[in-house]
């Protein structure tokens, strides 16, 4: 008879899903990831909307990163219409996605991720024995909440950004404000990469493809549109990604998987990292040392993500002490057909946005590929491999180590597991 383990609910996930798995003699015969999520229709949402309303539907495809989906929905909206936006408008965007991608890490490393380190089912447990940990967590994600409320209008689905620029400059002393609260925080980020890149992490490891876009000399968060693969050793531009990442469905799930020339592939801070070395600052590169010769354990998806906090508040920190921003009006726009794509890191790896337009500048084709999609034939496969090295444990052991791995990929199955039920056989 088939053993069966029915796991009600495994918290710190967002998501829906169900992992089935059979093992034979001790030979895995099958690790089959099934997402129930419900489907959320955002592309057909999306169609048939104004040019200038579109960013402010696509944030909502998450509550967690709807910096980046509003950011990366701009963006494909200004390619299709041939709109070049300032180089303020540039820098404040930046500043934007790094408070989005500050709010997601520490959300995930100190309240998802930690508990399972430090013997403790939540943060909230946590708390009563690290209480100074819970706290540093607060800090960070306070001044995450704040880069993206003074740029964005509001801590989530930021209105302020439109095509062409932004409807509203914060003025002068919300930026002194911002750079004091950046600058008295970057300790906190700085031990965060300490505490992360020190936690005892399993002994795995699984060669795999890594795709980050591709970084601007001297600046880790600002992407070019191309995309690399581990090391800087291929070079795709963002116009073709659809020629090289193939989205498709499984039986029984509702959420897209991809493969990148028929090969499962990883996205994320770690794989930025691997990408992007050579643009992070002298001290990021530092803060890396102790998890760059573990390059193919996606474990290291945790620390990187606690050194990209530290090294987006350090940009944050450069770029307000060397620019003066003033009141700027958005481009004007005018509106033709055309067809434009955008791409940028979220927090959890490259999101594409794909539009087009008809000339009176209504979105006739909508396509939005996201981070979790592009990583959970990765994570499968991972698992595949995993569970070998843990069979000769007990269940609920086996059970931990798999919920490990499972969130070292931060995974958002809303965008794209909140796992439901594991079933062995």
């Amino acid at each position: 008879m088939p053993k069966k383990i029915n796991l009600n609910q495994i918290t710190k996930i967002e998501g829906h899903a169900k992992l089935h798995i059979k093992i034979d003699k001790g030979e895995i015969k099958k690790v089959n990831l099934k997402i129930y999520e419900g489907s959320r229709y955002f592309e057909g949402i999306l169609k048939d909307k104004k040019f200038n309303d579109v960013n402010h539907i696509a944030s909502r495809i998450c509550g967690i990163c709807s910096p980046v989906h509003g950011l990366t929905s701009v963006k494909a909206t200004e390619k299709a219409l041939g709109v070049q936006v300032s180089e303020q408008t540039e820098l404040l965007r930046e500043i934007l996605n790094i408070g989005g991608t500050i709010q997601s890490h520490v959300l995930h490393l100190y309240f998802l991720t930690l508990p399972d380190y430090t013997g403790f089912p939540n943060a909230v447990q946590m708390a009563q024995k690290h209480p100074e940990k819970v706290k540093s967590a607060l800090k960070i994600k306070q001044i995450g909440n704040d880069l993206v409320r003074v740029i964005g209008g509001r801590d989530i689905h930021p209105f302020t950004l439109t095509p062409g620029g932004f409807v509203r400059i914060p003025k002068p002393e919300q930026f002194k404000a911002l750079l004091k609260s950046a600058k008295a925080c970057l300790p906190e980020t700085e031990k965060a990469a300490h505490l992360f890149c020190g936690l005892d992490y399993p002994d795995f490891k699984r060669e795999t493809k890594h795709y980050a876009l591709k970084a601007k000399k001297g600046c880790f968060f600002c992407p070019e549109d191309k995309i690399t693969c581990t090391g800087g050793k291929q070079c795709i531009a963002v116009t073709d990604y659809e020629d090289y990442f193939k989205e498709f469905f499984k039986q029984g799930s509702t959420a897209e998987f991809a493969k990148a020339n028929e090969s499962s592939y990883m996205v994320g801070a770690w794989s930025r990292i691997l990408n992007n070395y050579d643009q992070l600052s002298k001290e990021g590169k530092k803060l890396t040392s102790c998890i760059l010769p573990r390059k193919f354990s996606p474990f290291m998806n945790n620390p990187a993500q606690a050194v990209e906090m530290w090294e987006g508040l350090k940009r944050v920190v450069d770029v307000l002490e060397s620019t003066d921003f003033k009141p700027e009006k958005p481009v004007e726009i005018k509106t033709k057909a055309g067809t434009g794509i955008g791409a940028n890191e979220a927090p959890r790896g490259i999101v594409f946005h794909k539009y087009k337009y008809d000339n009176k500048g209504y979105t006739k084709l909508v396509n939005i590929t996201t981070p979790t999609t592009q990583n959970l034939q990765n994570l499968e496969d991972d698992i595949k491999h995993f569970l070998p090295t843990l069979l000769d444990k007990p269940k609920e052991e086996i059970q931990l180590e798999i919920e490990k791995l499972i969130r070292a990929y931060d995974p958002c199955i809303s965008c794209a597991a909140h796992f439901l039920e594991i079933v062995w056989e």
